[in-house]
């Protein structure tokens, strides 16, 4: 099941959940959810989900993302944690829905109005 962003907002509240960006580090510091972390799926799914355990373990929640309904790393990346046994799912809205949604968001492409 994917995530709306009204649930996204209710999960981020638990101290378990993690929001994971995976968009290269260059897209991450132009702008992200407020709060999310950046681990890069970078078409390496093995890796991601290494990387993903030794970061914050297995036992945890994680909400990936990347841009939009159109890009494929968000389902990409929850399917390769929840094959590798992790609680996942995906947030499809991605960062262009919560931007529009006017929900917070940091980064150096944001425009002040928006930090607040």
């Amino acid at each position: 099941m994917s995530m709306t962003k009204e649930m996204v907002l209710e999960k981020m509240k638990d101290k378990n959940a993690v929001v994971l960006n995976v968009l290269s580090p260059e897209a991450y510091e132009k702008m992200h959810i407020r709060g999310s972390f950046n681990v890069s799926l970078a078409n390496n799914p093995v890796t991601f989900v290494k990387r993903v355990e030794m970061l914050y373990g297995k036992h945890r929640f994680f909400i990936t993302h990347c841009t939009n309904v159109g890009c494929g790393a968000g389902p990409s990346a929850a399917k390769a944690l929840q094959e590798s046994g992790f609680e996942a799912e995906d947030y499809p809205g991605g960062i262009d829905e919560w931007y529009a949604s006017g929900l917070p968001v940091d980064g150096t492409e944001v425009p002040h109005h928006a930090m607040n």
